[in-house]
């Protein structure tokens, strides 16, 4: 136990400041942190089949999650279709090749030129986007609890589906974007005004053909979309580590506090209170910058 008390509670032995504060120990565990993530970008790149990204997010359970929603509302399941799952690779591609991560390229691209691409003539066109998550039922539970995304998930003017999942780096940083297509085609409906969205609030677009915008085309690896299961995956190592050491030094201090505050330890100063507050910051910080996004 007294290695336990000279790392992490105050005491002769550390000069009455737990050995994890001092700052010989922060350099430590930077270095730590450091050597893990290089050794998690050199694992999964060199080793997909250990560590992998969009391998944990089929495709097809993504659809599948999605007809469970819309039939819990009473509403048809939606088909699974060829030409928007290929408008739905071209995207994600096009995300990866221009480098953002929206639903306007920056060139001006909308979503619904990849409709068109394909040769899918749509009478209503919706997208939803999400990136770095891990699983699947995340994915679409995020859908589901935003309204607009929800709303367009859950649309009983969508016939279609088409998802890819595709690897790749956004502003140099190794992620999995998800798109997902809806729609309905142009001659299975009676003829309306045509509308999009690229959540819920439908944008009605002109009946004429999609504006003739330039897209870098990109050849997306086979296995960029569908691969083995790894045995895990870098967004959740990365999260319970970078997690669990901020987690583990606010505790430190949090009890470096009290002590104080109660009176057992002398100490002339103490800036404590100031690193637990800017740790606290910095694990909620982490908490919301290391998981998933939609869009």
């Amino acid at each position: 136990m007294s290695w336990f008390r000279h790392l992490f509670l105050p005491h002769e032995s550390n000069n009455q400041r737990a050995k994890l504060l001092h700052p010989s120990s922060f350099g430590l565990i930077i270095g730590f942190f450091t050597l893990v993530q290089i050794a998690i970008n050199y694992v999964s790149s060199s080793y997909p089949a250990i560590l992998g990204y969009a391998s944990q997010i089929p495709p097809a359970e993504i659809v599948r999650l999605t007809n469970v929603n819309r039939e819990s509302q009473g509403l048809p399941a939606l088909k699974l279709d060829s030409e928007l799952t290929q408008a739905a690779v071209l995207k994600a591609a096009d995300m990866f090749a221009r480098d953002y991560w929206a639903h306007v390229s920056p060139i001006g691209t909308l979503p619904w030129y990849f409709f068109t691409e394909v040769g899918y003539s749509y009478r209503y066109a919706g997208e939803n986007l999400a990136r770095d998550f891990s699983n699947p039922g995340s994915i679409v539970q995020a859908w589901v609890d935003s309204p607009t995304h929800r709303e367009n998930l859950l649309s009983s003017k969508y016939q279609d589906i088409g998802v890819a999942v595709v690897d790749g780096q956004l502003s140099g940083r190794d992620t999995t974007l998800v798109v997902q297509l809806l729609g309905t085609r142009l001659s299975a409906v009676p003829a309306v005004s045509r509308q999009a969205s690229f959540t819920v609030q439908a944008q009605e677009e002109p009946a004429a053909s999609a504006p003739a915008v330039a897209v870098m085309q990109v050849q997306v690896p086979p296995q960029s979309i569908f691969s083995a299961t790894p045995v895990a995956n870098p967004f959740d190592i990365t999260r319970a580590i970078s997690l669990s050491l901020l987690a583990v030094i606010a505790t430190v201090l949090l009890v470096d506090v009290v002590l104080v505050r109660r009176g057992q330890i002398i100490r002339w100063t103490s800036r404590s209170p100031a690193h637990l507050i800017f740790i606290s910051v910095l694990l909620v910080a982490a908490f919301t910058v290391l998981q998933g996004q939609i869009l």
